[in-house]
């Protein structure tokens, strides 16, 4: 690259400057901008080398910061995916702790049942404690673990006839 900076290098940077973005998501910034393809492959050549684009380590952050939302992996999958990472990477990454996703239901849960304290029905409760970790993206699997799990010196809230 010559001394003289391009245009849609600047831009680039100030893009990245602002957030994280994946090699797509500044691709179409660049192309919205009205840059010509060459001049964003050529800006995006440059920020990677520079390191500022990393899709390896924006999945890894992602995957990161949406778990502590308590997301579980079809969420989180879906999120980064339009952000147009790697599906096997993100993969990769969701199977690294796979115990990370029960970790999150929980916390999502007790975050639920306090807004579920006046259902008197355990049955609605049970139903309504589904749906919305479904909604987050965790598996049945998780929700189930999840809902027949109970504190210490507690039961789960539920008679048996729906355990």
């Amino acid at each position: 690259m010559s001394g003289t900076p391009i245009p849609a290098l600047h831009k680039a940077m100030n893009l990245l400057a602002a957030r994280p973005l994946s090699e797509i998501e500044l691709l179409n910034r660049l192309r919205r901008a009205g840059y010509s393809d060459p001049e964003a492959d050529a800006a995006i050549a440059e920020c990677r080398k520079r390191r500022y684009l990393d899709d390896n380590q924006l999945t890894q952050d992602g995957v990161t910061a949406l778990r502590e939302r308590n997301l579980g992996g079809r969420q989180i999958r879906l999120r980064l995916q339009r952000r147009g990472l790697d599906p096997e990477q993100i993969q990769a990454q969701l199977e690294q702790d796979p115990e990370a996703e029960f970790s999150a239901a929980v916390r999502a849960k007790a975050t639920k049942e306090r807004l579920l304290k006046t259902e008197p029905d355990p049955r609605k409760k049970r139903e309504k404690l589904f749906r919305f970790l479904a909604g987050r993206g965790f598996s049945s699997e998780v929700i189930f673990r999840v809902l027949d799990t109970a504190p210490p010196g507690e039961s789960a809230g539920f008679t048996d006839e729906y355990q």
